[in-house]
Formats: C-alpha cells, sequence, structure tokens
C-alpha cells in the first residue's frame, strides 16, 4: 500500500495517522484512547483493510508551552514624557513651504495630504551636558561575564525564529507553512482548523523542556492574510453580480474548532523536519491559551475600528517642521 504520512491534533492529543486515497475522513475514536509515549520514528499505527474509517492511537502531548509576555489587546499605549523643553538662541533662519503628501495610519485610509512650512534654523550652542560615555567592555575571562553565560546556557538557550504563512481562510481555516529558523528545505505544509490571526497579538512564545526544565523561546515572523470568500459572495449577490473573487483550495477533512479543539492535517513535508515540532507546539499553546488570544484579537480589531471611525471623522493634517543646527563651542567641552 503506497502512503505518506500525515500529522494530526485532536483535542486529547496528537496523532499520526497515513493518508490513504480512498480514506477521505480522519476521526478520533469515540471509546477511550490509549496514552502512548513514543518518539516520532515509533509513531506508526496500522490500517486495516477495507476499513471506511480511520481510528488512531493516541499519545500525550509532551510541550509546556506559554506565551512569556503580554497579549496586545489594542489599548492605546501611555504618551511618552515630554522632553524638558529647551530655549534655543536663533542666528539665522529660513522657511520654505512645500506640499507634501504622507503614508496614512492605517492602510485603507486616504493618504495624509497639505501644505507645510520646513524651517532651517542655525542657533546658538545651547551647551547641553555630554553623553554618558560608554559603558567598559568586559573581557571574556571576567567572572561576572562567566557567571552571566554560565546562568544563560543552563536556563535559557534564546530565541530560535520560526518563519510562518497564513492564509486564513473564511476565519475558520488557515494554510500554513512552517520554515524552522527560515530553512525553506525543512518546510512543512499544513492545514489548521485555528483562525491565525489570533497568533497576532504577541511575538514569541515559550516551551519548557519536560526533562531538565531549559527554557526555549521561538520568534514569530508570521506573514497573515485573510480571505473571507462568504463574505464576497454575499455583495456579488446582494448586486446580482457572478463571483469572481478566490476560491477555498480543497482541504482535508477535520473537526472544526468548536467541537473537536485544536487540530491540523499535514499536507507536504518530512516527518522528522523540526517544523513538525513547532507545529504541534503552536497547536498545544492555542489549547491553552486561545481563549485568550481569540479575545485579544477581537479587541485589537474593535480598537481598531474605534480608531479608523475618528481618523475618517477628524482627517490628519501634515505637521510644520523645523531643524536646528548648532556648532558646539569647543571650550565647553574642556
Amino acid at each position: 500500500m503506497g502512503t505518506s504520512p500525515v500529522h494530526a491534533c485532536g483535542k486529547r492529543g496528537i496523532f499520526l495517522i497515513y493518508d490513504v486515497s480512498d480514506i477521505k475522513t480522519v476521526h478520533a475514536p469515540q471509546q477511550p484512547a490509549t496514552t502512548m509515549r513514543l518518539n516520532r520514528s515509533l509513531h506508526v499505527f496500522l490500517i486495516g483493510a477495507g476499513l471506511s474509517d480511520l481510528i488512531a492511537k493516541e499519545f500525550v502531548s509532551k510541550w509546556d508551552v506559554e506565551i512569556p509576555r503580554p497579549i496586545t489587546y489594542g489599548t492605546p499605549s501611555a504618551p511618552p514624557p515630554q522632553p524638558e523643553s529647551i530655549d534655543f538662541k536663533v542666528l539665522n533662519s529660513r522657511t520654505k513651504r512645500m506640499n507634501v503628501t504622507e503614508a496614512p495610519e492605517m492602510p485603507d485610509l486616504p493618504p495624509i495630504t497639505g501644505t507645510i512650512n520646513v524651517t532651517v534654523q542655525i542657533v546658538e550652542d545651547p551647551k547641553l551636558p555630554d553623553p554618558p560615555p560608554p559603558l567598559p567592555v568586559l573581557p571574556p575571562d571576567d567572572p561576572a561575564v562567566i557567571a552571566r553565560m554560565a546562568e544563560l546556557r543552563e536556563n535559557h538557550r534564546g530565541t530560535e525564529l520560526v518563519f510562518l504563512s497564513a492564509t486564513v481562510y473564511d476565519h475558520n481555516r488557515t494554510l500554513l507553512r512552517i520554515y524552522p529558523n527560515g530553512r525553506v528545505g525543512d518546510s512543512v505544509t499544513a492545514w489548521s482548523n485555528v483562525d491565525f490571526h489570533h497568533f497576532s497579538g504577541f511575538s514569541t512564545y515559550r516551551v519548557k523542556d519536560a526533562q531538565d526544565g531549559t527554557l526555549y523561546d521561538f520568534g514569530l515572523l508570521m506573514g497573515i492574510g485573510g480571505i473571507d470568500t462568504r463574505h464576497w459572495k454575499e455583495i456579488a449577490k446582494a448586486r446580482g453580480i457572478d463571483y469572481n473573487g478566490p476560491e477555498i483550495p480543497k482541504i482535508p477533512e477535520m473537526t472544526d474548532l468548536a467541537v473537536g479543539g485544536p487540530s491540523f492535517v499535514v499536507i507536504e513535508g518530512d516527518a522528522k523536519s523540526p517544523a513538525m515540532d513547532i507545529l504541534e507546539q503552536i497547536h498545544d499553546l492555542y489549547r491553552k491559551e486561545g481563549a485568550r488570544m481569540e479575545e485579544a484579537y477581537h479587541a485589537r480589531e474593535k480598537a481598531r475600528a474605534k480608531r479608523k471611525a475618528y481618523l475618517l471623522a477628524n482627517p490628519p493634517k501634515p505637521e510644520d517642521i523645523v531643524i536646528k543646527f548648532w556648532e558646539r563651542d569647543p571650550s565647553h567641552s574642556k
């Protein structure tokens, strides 16, 4: 029988199954599952000939994952403190009027246009304090450096990069392409029943090793796009025209998120690739933090809509620019 390995992640664990051409439905067994702890190379389950449904045994998820930093909810940041004002003595000044066009705050808003004053001033040396000297460079054999490096090696390996491409279809299926540390040769392509817009509120997730407690941080460099075919089909129908937009590619059957929890099906890639670990980790993370991630996503969308409405009602104007030059007084630095 010619088969290729396919991984699926269900509500109670992660499965390894085999893709057979005449089997279209993959599901977890209804009876209590057998718990197994196996290396990936041993995750092989035999399929009986003539079965109409595929039953796979589960093994316990091994990833202890978390989001180490706060998730963004769209709340505006506190304004930075205003710098202390400086009383400049202007020696010479020249102003020019210019028509400018600036990029909008949001991509779907009109550009910011207007006429501004650009002023260049020559001013007297304000005698600002000298910048602080750079910190001394400690030699590699310094005891403090050695102790700090030992601590980092013991408790924190550092951050690895995960290049992830996500195309979300109708907010309920996502086509994922994962490149661990940017390596194209180790990439894995999979379908997920998670809306990966919910992953856009943070940049790093953390994995704790079950054996020695070592922490591993993974920085998500995610490019994401959404295609809402239902929305555009409704618009086309309301206008009495044919829908000619993008169609959802063929998606392997999987349980909806609300019914079976986070799950995925791999359609391309090596089962031994480190991208498989990442695929399992991000679904384990959503199983643990998904409710908070979704809540934060809707809060960001609400804040974004509110901000957009404000900018449309109060179009911003470009601001004038003042550039100051001065020659430092040599006697001041002595």
